[in-house]
């Protein structure tokens, strides 16, 4: 499940979505995704609706966008004792390099990527 956008938004997350659960991507197969995945079909929500799910990954989607963007050099914000102490618990949570351990690239991306 995921919070509506709007029009366009709504239509282009749903077809990557489908896209994904149809062909995989390259670091997974699709037949994985499908029995990780309850659904073949993602379900939008509005904000409005207030799903406790989608409020608990705004709380933590942001200060970890704003670690990315620090680390790009994007922003200069200082990120408030709580972000410090929640990115330090979620951190070892994100995608790794194998064999380098690195995060940057692998756990925390930028998208578009900077050219």
């Amino acid at each position: 499940m995921a919070e509506s956008r709007g029009g366009q938004e709504d239509r282009l997350l749903k077809d990557s979505y489908s896209r994904h659960y149809e062909r995989g991507a390259w670091w997974v197969r699709a037949e994985s995704l499908q029995r990780a995945l309850t659904s073949s079909q993602l379900k939008l929500k509005p904000k409005s609706a207030n799903i406790a799910g989608l409020q608990l990954a705004d709380i933590l989607a942001h200060p970890v966008k704003q670690a990315v963007l620090r680390d790009e050099g994007l922003i200069d914000a200082m990120p408030t004792p709580f972000i410090s102490r929640l990115l330090e618990v979620i951190e070892p949570k994100f995608n790794r390099e194998l064999y380098k351990n690195r995060i940057k690239g692998y756990g925390k991306v930028l998208y578009p990527a900077e050219k």
